[in-house]
């Protein structure tokens, strides 16, 4: 006997079963931009508001290629050597000579993350309410926090907060949009996996402390593989303000190390960029021209002899290497000869010391070998892929509840309103590449002193700074009733 499936029947169940379970609270905990208790609807607030948010600035993640995949669980290939040859040299010219070796590979992987956030939930009936006619709707932002945007925040978000003052929506995509920008920025270096929550629900991805690292295994053997593992060394949290020639001949013995294994590995032309904080490199250049220049010559002058130092050359290199810091252009350290880029990060870890010093790390990241080829990039679930998330959600949700932004990079979802009470969250699956990890290196234990340590966009930084309110000075009005 056979029984017939009624397909559309089935996608209702389903449908009703999501719309009973993930229906929007029925209880409204926006807090409003305009109308009675909103944020901006003191009477007679002045036109230009002034900017005062500092933003995570992510140099590297700004910097990585991106591009879609559909593979979970991708497997890499690194292949690091043949076995040495075996058998004994002939005695007779008839005698069989040794047998070559056996050519080895090294299999690596990596996972996507899953990072999500949502609005807060709006009650349909008080958006667009003024308190009254002292209240204006022509407030005009002056400043962005966004400095040029950041690739791993929804375009969606971004494009909905350009009016964050005057519109509901606007300051709701605004404060999506921060949260994206800020609360996943530090996981490109400490993403870690056994972080992930029992449900699945939230998912990290390896950062690049796990993956610039030693002791890389294959994938499928768990057999150790040491050609390719990165170069980590330690400056035992020495001061770079007194210890120039320290730093210049450990950042020099690095890259020349990872230049010797690109070009010997047949992997040139590569590239790298050094990444580091903003403070970090200030230090670093202070004293990097002198020492760069002189750091070999004590070895070679006698206490008798007197060596020449051109100061002005060393202030010129100082403010060459330096660039335009403010904007974050043109950074780079000149290392045997060679300018490699630098690249300011906020989301690199500091270590808070006393008397205000920190420790840090340089990471020494490899973009491209052989010519061009990327070999760190970032990848993401594709939901706009043929017969993917969205191929689904046309059948399985009502029109409209979900949908894609940024070439499919970000789901959105319309969660089933309670009644008036609406809700909106998205959700992306990323993960990092790092091809050739023989590449890259880690400088850690970097102790730095600045004068003033910069402010910092992150809330759990003892240099973050905000204050003010997130809604009305005085609440709502409270007129008295029509009688008594």
């Amino acid at each position: 006997m056979t029984t017939s499936i009624d397909y559309e029947k089935l996608a209702q169940q389903v449908l009703q079963s999501v719309v009973t379970t993930k229906a929007v609270s029925s209880s409204p905990s926006a807090t409003y931009a305009h109308g009675p208790s909103g944020l901006f609807s003191s009477p007679g607030l002045s036109q230009p508001v002034f900017s005062a948010m500092v933003l995570p600035r992510l140099g590297l993640q700004e910097l990585l290629p991106v591009r879609p995949s559909r593979d979970m669980n991708p497997l890499f290939g690194i292949m690091t050597g043949v076995t040495a040859s075996s058998g004994s040299e002939p005695t007779g010219v008839c005698d069989d000579p040794p047998v070559a070796g056996l050519m080895k590979l090294c299999t690596h992987s990596f996972v996507y993350g899953r990072q999500s956030r949502m609005s807060k939930v709006f009650d349909l009936d008080r958006i667009g309410q003024v308190t009254n006619r002292g209240e204006f709707l022509d407030l005009q932002l002056q400043g962005s926090p966004w400095q040029g945007g950041n690739s791993n925040v929804p375009g969606a978000a971004l494009a909905g907060a350009v009016n964050p003052l005057n519109s509901e929506v606007g300051k709701s995509m605004f404060e999506m949009a921060v949260g994206w920008a800020r609360d996943f920025a530090k996981e490109v270096y400490t993403g870690n996996p056994t972080n992930n929550t029992a449900g699945g629900g939230r998912k990290y991805f390896y950062g690049l402390d796990t993956l610039i690292n030693t002791g890389y295994r294959d994938a499928e053997t768990g057999i150790a593989c040491p050609a390719a593992d990165s170069i980590v060394r330690s400056f035992g949290s020495l001061d770079v303000s007194t210890n120039g020639a320290a730093i210049v001949r450990a950042i020099a013995g690095v890259y020349r190390n990872l230049k010797y294994i690109a070009a010997n590995a047949g992997l040139d032309p590569a590239t790298w960029v050094l990444t580091m904080p903003t403070s970090l490199f200030y230090e670093i250049t202070e004293i990097y021209p002198c020492a760069y220049q002189t750091y070999r010559c004590q070895n070679v002058f006698s206490s008798s002899q007197t060596q020449v130092i051109d100061s002005q050359a060393l202030i010129a290199m100082r403010d060459a290497m330096r660039g335009d810091i403010f904007e974050r252009k043109g950074q780079y350290l000149l290392i045997d000869g060679a300018k490699v880029p630098v690249v300011l990060d906020d989301a690199v870890a500091e270590t808070v010391l006393a008397g205000e010093s920190f420790t840090s790390s340089i990471y020494f990241v490899p973009l491209t070998a052989l010519s061009g080829t990327p070999v760190t990039y970032w990848e993401y679930r594709n939901y706009d892929e043929p017969n993917g998330a969205m191929d689904a959600a046309k059948t399985f949700a009502p029109d409209g509840q979900y949908y894609t932004s940024d070439s499919g990079r970000f789901m959105w979802h319309k969660k089933p309103p309670t009644n008036f009470c609406v809700q909106l969250l998205a959700k992306t699956e990323p993960r990092l590449v790092l091809l050739t990890p023989h590449l890259s290196a880690r400088i850690t234990n970097i102790k730095y002193t600045p004068l003033a340590h910069e402010r910092s966009g992150f809330t759990d930084s003892s240099f973050f700074a905000d204050g003010g309110r997130s809604g009305a000075a005085t609440g709502g009005p409270s007129y008295y009733t029509p009688t008594a």
